[in-house]
């Protein structure tokens, strides 16, 4: 019953994460900061203008996201994207929800983000029971697998647990999900219609 809603969820996530990590090395959209938008001008004063500052760390957080993108859009490797992303995903939820300056599209972004990526989890439980042994065992040979090694008792009452919760999120997350690849949709049409940088929508400092 849920197998179709899932696959649109997966969809709709590998889309906004893919979006997003390609935006960094390519230019689409104009209010979401690019490689290109900083070589005259200095990132913005908070914790993305640190990240950026840094260097390797954004260009980390942007190749997760698009590689995490295309994993999720080929139905390839699902249960590694979705636990690498995480990494970034809370991030983001933390940065665009809790900022001072509430914005709806960042708002959105930020929730719509993590509760597609929680409702996948959750979907894709089956493959996380292992990490949830209460003591793991080193494999003797890792090229034979060990079906006893199923996460045991405390898997199954996160199993429970969470259950209840997996339909609701699934109903959320196919409809921030769709306002989310609509909006940027919107947003890449816009880029093409009348290309421009951040530094030429908000006030930033050039470089000297």
């Amino acid at each position: 019953m849920t197998g179709r809603p899932i696959v649109v969820v997966r969809l709709l996530l590998g889309a906004v994460l893919f979006v997003n990590g390609f935006n960094w090395f390519f230019k689409i959209i104009t209010p979401y900061p690019s490689m290109s938008d900083f070589v005259h001008y200095l990132p913005p004063p908070d914790i993305v203008g640190a990240l950026i500052d840094n260097g390797i760390l954004f260009h980390l957080a942007k190749a997760i996201e698009l590689l995490a993108g295309i994993a999720l859009l080929a139905n390839c490797f699902v249960p590694l994207a979705l636990v690498v992303s995480m990494s970034v995903t809370v991030t983001v939820f933390i940065v665009d929800v809790f900022k001072p300056d509430f914005r709806l599209r960042a708002f959105l972004m930020g929730t719509g983000t993590m509760a597609m990526s929680v409702t996948l989890l959750i979907a894709y439980f089956d493959h996380f029971r292992p990490m949830l042994a209460l003591k793991g065992k080193p494999s003797a040979d890792p090229a034979v697998a060990d079906s006893a090694i199923t996460g045991g008792a405390a898997a199954d009452i996160f199993g429970r647990t969470i259950k209840p919760l997996f339909m609701p999120l699934v109903v959320i997350s196919l409809a921030v999900g769709t306002v989310q690849v609509g909006w940027l949709a919107v947003m890449i049409g816009q880029y093409v219609a009348d290309p421009k940088a951040i530094y030429q929508v908000r006030p930033m400092v050039p470089r000297r």
